[in-house]
């Protein structure tokens, strides 16, 4: 084999292999169900059902909620696209709060 029967095969090893990359998905299958398997869309309309466990989850009543939704409704919500549908206000609020209550949670086991 001599040099240009070299090169010439080391050039197409080289552009099989840039073929090859994984391509990373826009938007994982996972999360493609999540409209219908998501724990928001599961949970949230059980536990509007119920006050107390409503109140124990989010730390703030039903309508406490319902109104913190209305006025923030404007500054959260984001805007379709062609791509995927954004995720709406009371769903954002819902996971926001939770997360704060989280937190609480465990800066009290910290101090």
């Amino acid at each position: 084999m001599d040099f240009e029967e070299e090169a010439l095969l080391l050039l197409l090893l080289i552009r099989r292999r840039r073929r090859r990359k994984n391509r990373k998905l826009w938007v994982h299958t996972i999360l493609e169900t999540r409209n219908y398997n998501g724990e928001f869309n599961h949970l949230f309309l059980e536990l509007r059902r119920d006050e107390e466990k409503f109140f124990n989850y989010f730390r703030m009543s039903i309508t406490s909620f319902d109104e913190l939704c209305n006025i923030l409704k404007e500054k959260i919500k984001r805007e379709d696209t062609i791509m995927r549908k954004s995720i709406p206000p009371e769903e954002r609020l819902a996971v926001t709060l939770r997360l704060v209550k989280k937190s609480d949670i465990f800066l009290l086991f910290i101090h």
